[in-house]
């Protein structure tokens, strides 16, 4: 058993109260004198520690540890040096988890004499680290290969990689602070660590007349790639694979999304120019069901538990949206879209979404009241991504990247760079 679980299990053995332990006969006393009960931290920060510890023949061990109000440890344990049997104790305690949510936590102090383990807990309150936005990645390709531009928050824009070879997609992992970047017919999907842009790790391709990678999906530990061959695999954070969804005969896997344990796949015939599918996985196994789709897609959202919207272009390339039900396979229309190409689509929340087409517009579709309407005009919006942080939206048209408030739709900044932007991604600070 490793010394966190010690601690833990001796925790709720003695059943600790209060940060003063009146300890039975054979058990190390242990006191804490700060922090003070319901005392708050915020992340990044540091919690001084301070109190007693003692035992009447010795102490072999003394630790401190942060739990959450289901006794699990949440940070990392750190060991007191100890000086003597019966000794006053200081120790910073760092907290640098910039995951860890806000809420009510438990310090524990723990002593142990070599036999028992004697502990005292003081509670206390722990703010979580704001969320920000850390860049901007815009994506371009020329003879010199695929660039991945860095957009900072004073929009400024500076090289952050050129890597040789083509483009089929991209995305971005802020929990991990990952950017994924992948190959067509040549080149591999090449993963950055961010903001300080540096190879992490890659998948290498295949140079061949047809296509080898045709997308890259990440979503928390899930970094799903697909292949012209005929599957998709999914690695997670470290390189490690998880799983692989075999397409159909025939079939070749293009977008991938996952919602609620269940792996959405686009799947296209090699032989017809139409034949496009959306295939169910069950996350890690086997295919579900099956549904025809009027054309290509351009995206998928989450809805609700069973349902997701699914937007694309029809074998006509006229501009379609659908939600798909998963328990039932069933299309369910929407409201009927202009008679123009699909060009991005970005998620505000479940039910409002902006729509990016080809005659010149991006609209706001609310879902609630099956409604479109006019959002901005005047833009071809070959990418469109929504920044919740700041409540902005990021627009790429050409080689242009515009942020707009999304109250007002005020253009708050612009930058143009050398090239057409293929892909934006947004990074966060967690």
């Amino acid at each position: 058993m490793g010394k966190k679980n010690i601690i833990l299990f001796s925790f709720l053995f003695l059943g600790i109260s209060s940060c003063k332990k009146d300890s039975p006969p054979g058990y190390p006393s242990v006191q804490i004198t700060s922090p003070y009960s319901l005392a708050s931290f915020t992340i990044p920060g540091t919690i001084q520690v301070t109190g007693h510890v003692g035992d009447s023949k010795s102490l072999t061990s003394v630790y401190v540890n942060i739990t959450n109000t289901q006794n699990s440890p949440v940070e990392q344990t750190i060991q007191i040096p100890v000086a003597s049997n019966d000794m006053n104790f200081t120790c910073s305690y760092p907290l640098n988890d910039i995951h860890m949510a806000s809420g009510q936590y438990y310090l524990t102090v723990s002593a142990s004499n070599g036999t028992n383990i004697g502990s005292a807990f003081q509670q206390i309150y722990i703010y979580a680290s704001p969320t920000l936005r850390t860049a901007i990645y815009a994506i371009t390709r020329d003879a010199a290969g695929v660039h991945a531009w860095k957009i900072d928050s004073a929009f400024k824009v500076s090289l952050a990689s050129t890597v040789s070879g083509d483009y089929s997609s991209s995305d971005i992992n802020s929990y991990y602070q990952q950017l994924y970047i992948a190959g067509h017919d040549s080149g591999n999907v090449n993963v950055y660590s961010v903001p300080a842009v540096s190879l992490e790790w890659s998948i290498p391709g295949t140079p061949s007349p047809s296509q080898y990678f045709t997308n890259v999906y990440c979503n928390n530990n899930e970094e799903f790639i697909s292949y012209y061959l005929g599957y998709v695999k999914c690695f997670n954070q470290e390189e490690a694979l998880q799983a692989v969804y075999n397409a159909s005969l025939g079939y070749y896997p293009i977008k991938t999304f996952l919602w609620n344990s269940l792996v959405f796949i686009e799947e296209k015939n090699i032989a017809l120019s139409g034949g496009e599918y959306l295939f169910t996985f069950y996350e890690g196994s086997g295919a579900k069901q099956q549904i025809t789709l009027p054309g290509p897609l351009v995206a998928m959202y989450g809805y609700d538990y069973n349902d997701i919207f699914v937007f694309g272009n029809s074998s006509s390339g006229v501009a379609y949206m659908q939600l798909y039900n998963s328990t039932n396979s069933i299309l369910y229309p929407s409201v009927l879209l202009p008679s123009a190409k699909l060009l991005s689509v970005a998620q505000v929340n479940n039910n409002n979404y902006l729509l990016a087409l080809s005659n010149g517009s991006i609209y706001l579709y609310a879902y609630s009241s099956n409604t479109l309407i006019p959002y901005i005009n005047g833009i071809n919006a070959s990418t469109l991504r929504y920044d919740y942080v700041n409540n902005e939206i990021i627009a790429s048209t050409g080689n242009t990247i515009n942020e707009y408030n999304y109250s007002t739709t005020a253009l708050v900044a612009s930058v143009t760079l050398s090239d057409s932007v293929l892909d934006v991604r947004i990074l966060y600070n967690k």
